[in-house]
């Protein structure tokens, strides 16, 4: 919410969201149509990138509280030199990665109108 805030407050101040006013266009319009659109743009640069993320915190947090899960499980196989399920794992981690990455693409060709999908 913060990331997005302080986005829309970037936004908000450019000299395109002063024309559309200028032009007599509604608050609503220049809001959703103008400046939200170009919010969402680094917004889903951050969401893409997060998703391996996710995975890195709960090992973390797995650890920590003693919950059985894939995050602690990893962590007791690095301690044991478990090398092919450390393998397996980072390879799930990576294919996190290039999913999170494809999401962002195709989200960006929904988000951004001047990107187009060929």
């Amino acid at each position: 919410m913060r990331y997005t805030r302080t986005n829309m407050l970037e936004v908000l101040n450019s000299d395109y969201i002063r024309t559309a006013r200028a032009k007599g266009l509604s608050e609503k319009a220049v809001i959703y149509k103008h400046a939200f659109r170009n919010t969402l743009i680094p917004i889903v640069t951050m969401l893409g990138g997060s998703i391996p993320g996710l995975f890195g915190g709960a090992l973390i947090t797995e650890t920590v509280f003693a919950i059985p899960g894939i995050g602690s499980t990893s962590y007791k196989a690095i301690l044991q030199g478990d090398i092919p399920f450390v393998m397996g794992y980072m390879m799930f981690i990576a294919i996190l990665t290039v999913l999170g990455t494809i999401l962002a693409d195709i989200s960006y060709a929904i988000v951004d109108p001047r990107v187009k999908l060929q």
